[in-house]
């Protein structure tokens, strides 16, 4: 205002005793304007995550009542998590208290399996599946690690790790929120397949029980 607006302009000389007094009201209006503007941009930014993350969980419930056994509960949740974080992503489950064969779920050919599924990888999962906690790269714990490993868990029952190349973008906060819910979903999924396994494999049983009776009877 006092260098380009006022005379002598190009300079920062004021002559008018009222020029301090304007200058001060426009540059409160201007930060009270500013103030606003970035509290509505925040609010904005903050209205379309939960509007995204809402449509990405609900996509996700929706694949998960749809998939059948755990490979496709598994493939369901990878295709999510690669469409959400555009990372390569390694999937184990957790099958007598140990990890099974790794599924691997790339993003491009650009990196070969063996990066994401090396020794130093799979104890780390490992490791991750026994602790029940998170490890690997961005954590203080095995941070040397190509992946960040987390449990695919309920309560204290661990049904998996999964592990994403992080690569040289950490994941930010909002990524992270969305990253837990369906891993939460994915662990509600496979709880509900083995709820449904036992129960048919109970039925099963019964009916085998019941027919031994009857054969016994006759």
């Amino acid at each position: 205002f006092n260098y380009f607006f006022t005379d002598p302009q190009f300079t920062l000389q004021a002559y008018d005793k009222g020029y301090p007094i304007t200058f001060l009201i426009m540059f409160l209006a201007a930060l009270l304007t500013s103030s606003l503007a970035v509290k509505l941009k925040n609010h904005a930014r903050q209205t379309a995550q939960a509007a995204y993350r809402t449509k990405v969980l609900f996509d996700t419930n929706q694949l998960l009542q749809q998939a059948k056994g755990k490979n496709e509960i598994v493939s369901a949740t990878a295709n999510q998590l690669i469409k959400l974080l555009g990372k390569d992503i390694v999937f184990y489950l957790a099958e007598n208290k140990k990890l099974s064969e790794p599924h691997i779920f790339t993003v491009s050919d650009d990196k070969t399996n063996e990066e994401i599924t090396s020794t130093n990888e799979k104890a780390v999962a490992e490791w991750v599946q026994k602790n029940n906690k998170h490890a690997g790269a961005t954590t203080e714990t095995l941070s040397s690690a190509k992946c960040l490993y987390l449990t695919i868990r309920v309560n204290n029952c661990v049904y998996g790790v999964v592990g994403i190349y992080i690569g040289k973008e950490p994941l930010d906060s909002f990524e992270k929120s969305i990253l837990l819910s369906i891993l939460g979903e994915c662990a509600m999924s496979l709880e509900n397949e083995k709820n449904a396994r036992e129960k048919e494999e109970a039925a099963i049983l019964a009916k085998n029980e019941q027919l031994r009776a009857n054969l016994l009877r006759a």
